[in-house]
């Protein structure tokens, strides 16, 4: 007999949570496992302990809910480029700085 654990953060089904393998057969033992879970991801919201035998029958045997969970934080939205952009006006070059004999020619006043 193996025990399956499932562990899941807020807004998720317990089987689209994670998955993991142990051979914890109490409930004792699954509680101290849940708690040091929890206090390793505090995001997880619910660890669920199901014993399975080898002819594939299974039962859940002890559940945790996180009473500390974190909510998850949300991502930061990626902007793409094919998103609408605000139009932005072309950079214009400065004018490009007179040259030796023009300056020459101002200095002495002839322009």
């Amino acid at each position: 007999m193996s025990t399956e654990i499932y562990s899941c953060r807020e807004g998720q089904e317990l089987k689209q949570g994670r998955l993991d393998y142990s051979d914890i057969d109490d409930r004792e033992s699954a509680e101290i496992d849940a708690k040091r879970r929890c206090k390793l991801d505090p995001f997880l919201k619910k660890v669920a302990y199901y014993k399975v035998a080898a002819d594939g029958e299974f039962r859940m045997f002890f559940s945790y809910t996180n009473p500390n969970c974190k909510p998850v934080p949300k991502a930061k939205p990626i902007r793409s480029s094919t998103s609408a952009a605000k139009p932005t006006a072309p950079k214009t070059k400065p004018a490009p700085k007179p040259g030796l004999l023009a300056r020459l020619k101002k200095s002495i006043g002839l322009s």
